[in-house]
């Protein structure tokens, strides 16, 4: 599910909802991808709510600094828009 679009520059990043689920362990998680339109290949995945960068290729670690730093200042409107998403899986 489509999060947002964010304009940059030359580019816009695109950041994915890919998604919810619970653990009985450790709570809720969010998988986020982030890809720039120009370029799919370019992505990033993070793992809330760590903002775990588990997966990157093409972006620099200042842009991943950035993109961290987006999720956190939007995680209110990231959490709300996954629950009601309504594609939440429960895991053991």
């Amino acid at each position: 599910m489509e999060f947002c679009r964010v304009h940059k520059d030359n580019y816009i990043l695109i950041y994915f909802i890919v998604s919810f689920y619970y653990s009985e362990t450790s709570g809720e998680h969010i998988e986020m991808r982030v890809e720039k339109d120009v370029d799919s290949d370019v992505y990033a995945e993070f793992t809330l709510p760590a903002y775990h960068c588990h997966h990157a290729y093409g972006f620099t670690e200042a842009e991943l600094d950035k993109i961290e730093r987006f999720l956190r200042n939007n995680a209110v409107s990231i959490w709300d828009m996954a629950r009601e998403g309504n594609h939440a899986e429960s895991i053991a």
